[in-house]
């Protein structure tokens, strides 16, 4: 016959086995219904767009260097934009470029100035367009399409989901003209 002692230590040792069991199953099932919960099959990539003026930007008549507007138009495609001209787009590019444009944002920079607009991105965007608003708009490039960072795939399960790295997007904005320079992105999975 076993002693008193002998069976409280065997019940508790037994109700610690049942509920270490039952805290298992419980994550178990946590873990199979989370994975039911999957993401979408696409994540929008995040990106910058670091603009830099030259010092000699946008030469007034006297060839003194003057401040230039930029726009940056986020789009699904660039047909209409590059279809477009300079006063079509600057005048209502929201008509002009209807289904096709997702977001656009204006800057003004100085001679020798830098700006960054950062993005979260779109899953529906492909394209960025640039114009910069020259004063001599007939001897200079004021137009620029720059693809942007394809959307990546995503995870199969939310609990192993990383988000993608920004992509930087360096444009030069020149004399007349406006050009890509450099792109880069971070090594950095995290």
């Amino acid at each position: 016959m076993r002693s008193k002692t002998e069976r409280i230590t065997q019940g508790a040792t037994w109700r610690t086995y049942a509920l270490a069991r039952a805290g298992l199953a419980l994550l178990t099932g946590v873990l199979l219904v989370s994975g039911c919960a999957s993401t979408a099959s696409k994540m929008a990539s995040p990106y910058e767009i670091a603009l830099t003026a030259d010092k000699d930007v946008n030469p007034d008549a006297h060839g003194r260097p003057s401040p230039v507007q930029i726009t940056v138009y986020e789009m699904k495609t660039s047909r209409t934009f590059e279809e477009s001209d300079f006063f079509t787009l600057h005048g209502d590019a929201r008509q002009t470029l209807g289904e096709e444009l997702i977001q656009a944002e204006q800057v003004i920079l100085r001679p020798g100035e830098s700006h960054t607009l950062r993005r979260e991105g779109d899953v529906n965007a492909r394209v960025v367009g640039i114009v910069a608003a020259f004063r001599d708009l007939e001897r200079s490039q004021w137009r620029l399409v720059a693809p942007l960072p394809v959307p990546q795939n995503t995870n199969i399960y939310k609990i192993w989901q990383f988000s993608p790295n920004p992509e930087t997007i360096h444009i030069g904005v020149g004399r007349q003209d406006i050009r890509v320079t450099d792109r880069e992105r971070s090594w950095w999975p995290f």
